[in-house]
Formats: structure tokens, sequence, C-alpha cells
């Protein structure tokens, strides 16, 4: 692997949903500044697509089986001797549903995947982390999570992740781990389509009328979003810890 000197010479990082969109952007940024990088995927042509590429070790896990997590964890961990950095990026939307039509089904899918997922993630993670006595998580959130312009699942997911992000901030905030959540706005990504279907036409109108009048431009790319998490997950954040960061434009404070 390349030795190139960067923020984050030296560490080893574990990043979900690195197949594309957001996580995939903060992989190669971080490779790019130094890191090992476990680049966790779900669909074999993104685990063919970073093969090759400096300082990335593809792994292939689905989130959705706890054996998968404790896997893919243990599997980075021997490559790379351990971990420094967790980022739970990987999530899938609600498709803007309203109550009356959110499932079952699609309740437990997303709460799977945006919230159980990053929970069972951090829960086996940091127990090397504590053992090195350091370690940074970044949590990927929404702004969902502060204002109702998607659906429940969706909302109650993101929220939940804040909880989470704080409870371990303050818990091993002592033991030199810390875990921080970028509220995100708007990202060009493919999201939806990994989410399994079209937007909510009632949902979609909802979403669009609140959005078509915010004064601010919420929407960014994933590559806006890789340097922020950089600094969040690098030495120069050292004394941040439970913080929730809005990426968003200025859509939090309209």
């Amino acid at each position: 692997m390349s030795t190139e000197n960067g923020r984050l010479s030296g560490k080893a990082a574990l990043i979900t949903g690195s197949g594309s969109g957001i996580g995939k952007a903060i992989a190669a940024r971080f490779a790019r500044e130094g890191a090992s990088v476990a680049a966790i995927v779900r669909r074999d042509e993104h685990f063919r697509a970073w093969q090759g590429v400096p300082n990335i070790v593809p792994i292939k896990a689905d989130l959705g089986k706890p054996a998968d997590i404790d896997r893919m964890v243990d599997e980075a961990e021997s490559r790379f001797g351990k971990l420094d950095i967790v980022c739970n990026v990987a999530g899938i939307h609600d498709l803007l549903n309203p109550l009356e039509d959110t499932t079952d089904e699609l309740w437990d899918r997303v709460i799977a995947t945006d919230l159980t997922a990053p929970f069972r993630i951090c829960r086996r993670a940091i127990k090397g982390m504590v053992r090195r006595g350091s370690g940074a998580i970044l949590n990927y959130g929404s702004v969902a999570s502060l204002r109702g312009l998607h659906g429940p699942s969706y909302c109650a997911a993101k929220a939940g992740l804040i909880g989470m992000t704080v409870s371990i901030a303050v818990q091993y905030g002592g033991k030199g781990i810390r875990c921080n959540i970028i509220n995100s706005g708007g990202v060009y990504t493919d999201i939806t389509e990994h989410s399994g279907g079209q937007l909510h036409p009632q949902g979609e109108r909802l979403f669009r009328d609140i959005t078509n009048k915010l004064p601010v431009n919420w929407n960014c790319r994933p590559e806006d979003v890789a340097p922020i998490a950089l600094f969040l997950c690098s030495d120069d954040a050292k004394h941040i810890n439970g913080a929730i960061v809005p990426v968003d434009g200025g859509m939090s404070a309209c």
C-alpha cells in the first residue's frame, strides 16, 4: 500500500456505502490522505472497481446480516492491525412515504439499514478502539432528523442516529474515542435508486413545496462532503466530540 503522507497517514478506516455517492467520495479522499481504507460495498461491480486502487481494500458485506458486520470488521482489523476510524455512511431512503402508506416492511427496512446497522457496526468496532484508547466514529445523518419533510421511518432512523451518536460520545469520550454526526442536506446521489422504488407523489409534493421556498442552496455533491468528513475524523478535530454538524448550505437555519 502507498505510504503517502497526509492528514490520515498511518490511520486505518472502515467506510460503509463505499460503492457509490458519499461513501465512495469519502473513501477516495481518505485513501489520498494516506489512510488504509476498508471500503465496504454490496455489489460485485463496486468491489471490482476498487481493486488495485492504492490504500483501498474492498470488502463485500450485507449490512442487514450481523454475521457480515462481524466478518467485515474482523477482516479490516486483520488486514490493518487496527481500526482508527469508522464512518457509517450507507443508507436508504423511505421514498417520502407518509405515515398511512408506510408499511411494516418499509419501516423495518429503513430502520434496519439506517439505524440498526450503524449500531451494530459501532458496537463491534468500538471494542478495539477501547483497547487502544483512541478512535473516531462518524455517522451520516440528515436534516430529516430534526425536520418533518420526509416520511416517518427515515426521520425516525436519522433522529435515532443522533441519539446513538451523543450517547457514544459521552460514554466513551473519556476513553479517547470521539463520535460525531453529519446532518446532511441534499446531496446529488442515486440513493432513491438503491431504495427500491419511486418517490411517493404526495410525499414528494410536500417535500418540494418546502424545499422550493428555501432561500439557500441546500444541495451539494459527494465531493463537497468528503473534506468535512476528513476533518472530523482527523486529529485536527481531536477536541470535537458529540457534535451534530450541519452540512446543508443553511437549510437547517431556515
